[in-house]
């Protein structure tokens, strides 16, 4: 028997892995050692969802391997390879990115010098190169700023503008990291043939962000929405990477009328769910956009709305905002998104 609680032992101490300033439950702080603790819940005979403090985790074990959809943060991969080998002697072939963010795709590195082919859209791969593009520069700007500052001190500042610019010009051009990104991207939808059922890669566009993508095992009627469902929770929507309010609505929408009363739903983040689950998230959206968009008609202010707890009472009382997203940001996003399309609401009387 592959013993793969050894080899993830020998491939991880080798490597040497970085955090982004995203991580976090959904892109706050990165995990703590200690905290990192997966639990593996059995979805159908052949399909796992695998729980922790990065986005949730699908692995599908069978006669051809081993298909696993995102992959939580770097430090969680021994302890994932460890579980994969607990139920599988087969390698983990496939890994399927379901979007960007670090908290499903920080183990990536880890996974392919496992010897895992890695896939996204391929947007979602421009975003991960982007977002290491956007840390180095922040580095290297902040040892030009330093220079700039210590010359400055000495008063001459002519000769603090050159030293800096002779800096600059030694200081090395971005270059992505290896063996970090997904080997293979898809601008729209892919299908696997694997482990005995079809299993369905769609790109959801503009939703949790613009490179989000669902998988869909078929046969075993099981839905990985990446972060494109919070269950229970309120949804991140990624404004800056291409996430849209209307877009994360009418994914969930289309979604809907895919699946099934039967159809077992993987989320991001939150518990195992379901259909009416989704639908409740769905219906949510819908109200408190509603709700907001009349006040900011009606001239209220972001604060006036802010303090109106009945608007989100019936979530607020299920847990919805005990996460990442509390019921203050959320309401808050939906404010400033209807204020820019009602600029100029009614003043009131």
């Amino acid at each position: 028997m592959r013993t793969y609680i050894t080899l993830g032992l020998l491939f991880f101490l080798g490597l040497s892995t970085t955090y982004s300033q995203d991580g976090g439950d959904v892109e706050g702080t990165t995990p703590s050692k200690a905290a990192r603790t997966l639990t593996m819940i059995r979805v159908t005979d052949s399909l796992y969802m695998l729980k922790g403090e990065g986005g949730n985790v699908a692995v599908s074990a069978g006669q051809d391997g081993v298909l696993m959809v995102d992959a939580q943060f770097a430090p969680a991969s021994e302890e994932i390879v460890a579980l994969v080998g607990s139920i599988s002697e087969k390698p983990i072939r496939f890994l399927v990115n379901t979007h960007h963010h670090e908290d499903h795709t920080g183990g990536n590195k880890n996974m392919i010098a496992y010897g895992t082919v890695v896939l996204s859209t391929e947007n979602a791969r421009n975003r991960m190169m982007q977002e290491e593009k956007n840390k180095f520069d922040k580095e290297q700007g902040a040892v030009l700023d330093k220079l700039v500052d210590d010359l400055n001190k000495s008063g001459d500042k002519e000769k603090a503008v050159a030293k800096a610019k002779e800096k600059g010009k030694e200081m090395s051009a971005f270059v992505p990291s290896k063996n970090t990104y997904p080997m293979i991207t898809f601008s729209e939808d892919m299908t696997f043939h694997y482990n005995g059922e079809k299993v369905m890669v769609f790109h959801i566009h503009n939703a949790h962000t613009d490179g989000d993508a669902l998988v869909y095992f078929t046969q075993s009627n099981v839905l990985h929405t990446g972060d494109v469902f919070f269950n229970g929770r309120y949804p991140y929507i990624d404004l800056k990477n291409g996430g849209d309010y209307d877009g994360y609505v009418k994914a969930l929408s289309q979604i809907l009328n895919i699946i099934d009363d039967e159809t077992k739903v993987i989320p991001g983040h939150g518990e195992l769910g379901n259909k009416a689950n989704m639908k409740y998230s769905h219906d949510m959206m819908i109200a408190l956009k509603n709700s907001v968009s009349f006040h900011v008609l009606s001239g209220k202010t972001k604060e006036e709305v802010l303090a109106m707890s009945e608007l989100s009472k019936e979530y607020d009382a299920a847990g919805f905002g005990d996460f990442y997203i509390s019921r203050e940001k959320f309401i808050g996003m939906i404010y400033d998104i209807a204020k820019r399309k009602y600029p100029n609401p009614a003043k009131k009387q």
